[in-house]
């Protein structure tokens, strides 16, 4: 326990140093080149943003919706619904594959597009979705190695989840957590869901003028969310992880949006760190 919480410590001063350093010094607007680096542009910051987001509802959401998925069955329902259709794990496998691999070729893609376009507003995406991954990936596994919560044993390990395998027990295991086992593979919350729903997040509020592309990364986020609980995850897993990637993403993207300019709004929620004391402003 004291192990894990020093780690944690540890990452989030690294994540201030980070948003501390002179980023946005390194970007050239007239040249139409964007830092890669502008990747840490209030990194620390939007951690925390993602974390008081609608006042934590988002988290606190997570953590009681997974509870009562639990208590009402409604987990164990669904996984054997999904165990008892082989149809229906297969169907969602390619959602599996594609939530390793998007994250990391999207934004890179983006951000070499943009490069070549000269587009400066989608390079300052690319970056700030790779922003959104990498506290959806810091979240998650986290989480994971704190909760230890066994897999719903739908699938047999395929080449890349090799670590699942069918489990044919009859009662409900829906409820097993191994705390503190440090796997941060398997478990709660769903990386894939919280990835896919913090990058539709901030893309569409950096985009907010368009709507048909905030339909198609949303759509994408859902079908992630619905193919991994089909197969790798609990349901309630990829609803803890759609509610987390969204406070992620919506974090960021406003983050964002006010190193663009276009978002002028004041955070509800902010943090102050005096040499003599730290807290917490809310604005009513």
């Amino acid at each position: 326990m004291k192990r894990y919480i020093l780690c944690f410590s540890f990452l989030f001063l690294v994540l201030f140093h980070l948003s501390g350093e002179a980023i946005e010094n390194e970007t050239d607007f007239s040249g139409g080149i964007i830092s890669p680096l502008l990747v840490f542009h209030d990194i620390g910051w939007n951690a925390l943003g993602s974390l008081t987001y609608n006042y934590g509802a988002n988290f606190i959401g997570a953590g009681l919706g997974t509870w009562a998925f639990i208590e009402t069955g409604l987990d164990w329902e669904w996984r054997n619904f999904a165990y008892n259709n082989a149809h229906l794990a297969n169907a969602g496998l390619p959602m599996l594959f594609a939530g390793y691999v998007v994250p990391v070729i999207a934004p890179v893609s983006m951000y070499l597009t943009g490069r070549y376009l000269s587009d400066t507003k989608l390079q300052i995406t690319a970056v700030a979705v790779a922003q959104s991954l990498v506290l959806s990936q810091i979240t998650q596994v986290s989480l994971k190695m704190l909760t230890g919560r066994s897999v719903p044993g739908i699938i047999s390990g395929v080449f890349f989840e090799p670590n699942h395998t069918r489990d044919d027990r009859e009662n409900d295991f829906s409820d097993e957590f191994n705390w503190f086992t440090f796997n941060f593979y398997d478990g709660w919350p769903s990386g894939h869901v919280v990835s896919a729903f913090s990058a539709a997040a901030v893309i569409s509020e950096i985009y907010d003028d368009k709507p048909v592309l905030k339909i198609g990364v949303y759509s994408y986020a859902v079908l992630m969310g619905i193919g991994v609980a089909v197969n790798a995850h609990w349901a309630s897993e990829s609803v803890a992880g759609a509610l987390m990637g969204y406070a992620i993403g919506k974090s960021v993207g406003r983050s964002f949006n006010r190193y663009l300019g276009k978002d002028k709004r004041k955070d509800v929620v902010s943090f102050f760190v005096t040499p003599n004391t730290a807290g917490m402003m809310i604005r009513i």
